[in-house]
């Protein structure tokens, strides 16, 4: 009998693979943004999300995960603020975090929330200061 590693399940997906990468330039604000979905990616690029922000400069950096395993709660939604993050939360299977001392966005995206509503509602809520 051989002793093979335990292989723990990563439940806070910290291991999914990015592989839709894309970044884009928008004067002097930069934004860059990588998805395990290529429409969350895709949608995120062509937005004008850089635009709505007039008082963004610099880079953002956006990393969405879409959770196919999440629950498909999208019952409520509330923004929470604390110091320099903004938690953005809708039902039990979305929820997406801003930092924006490091102007970046994290989020796991459950299987229903559609990329429409992402970019064009739940972004530039999270954003506005």
């Amino acid at each position: 009998m051989t002793d093979l590693p335990r292989r723990h399940p990563d439940l806070l997906r910290r291991f999914v693979p990015t592989p839709y990468v894309f970044c884009k330039v928008d004067g002097p604000a930069r934004i860059r943004v990588e998805s395990n979905d290529l429409e969350i990616a895709l949608g995120i690029r062509r937005s004008g999300i850089l635009r709505c922000q007039p008082n963004r400069s610099g880079e953002l950096f956006c990393k969405l995960i879409r959770d196919l395993n999440a629950p498909a709660d999208n019952s409520k939604r509330s923004i929470l603020s604390h110091g320099v993050l903004r938690i953005l939360c809708m039902g039990r299977g979305t929820i997406l975090i801003y930092d924006q001392e490091r102007s970046e966005i994290l989020g796991f995206v459950s299987r229903n929330v559609k990329v429409h509503d992402l970019v064009l509602s739940m972004i530039p809520e999270l954003l506005d200061p």
